[in-house]
């Protein structure tokens, strides 16, 4: 899954969105919440019903990305920008 770009790749894309997160903070990988504690409330949320994914209506979505684009104006990182690729030409036989 898109953690870096949750808001635009999964919920703005596919209009899914997890409720009820646990763990303080955005929705990212679980790699990178905390240590075991952390993942165990997360894997617990899921297994217990507490966190799960919504299928948002068209209105809840254009809520969500009129809300996002109020953040990003704030200087908040809702949407990551990718790396540009360096499209220098590759150089041709020894010389």
């Amino acid at each position: 899954m898109n953690y870096t770009n949750y808001e635009q790749k999964i919920v703005k894309r596919h209009s899914f969105a997890l409720v009820s997160w646990p763990v303080p903070g955005l929705v990212r990988n679980p790699s990178k919440i905390g240590g075991r504690p952390e993942v165990n409330k997360l894997l617990d949320a899921f297994q217990d019903g507490t966190c799960h994914w919504v299928k948002l209506t068209d209105e809840e979505l254009l809520v969500r990305m009129k809300d996002n684009r109020a953040r990003a104006a704030r200087g908040e990182p809702v949407y990551v920008l990718r790396k540009r690729r360096n499209r220098a030409p590759l150089k041709q036989g020894g010389t």
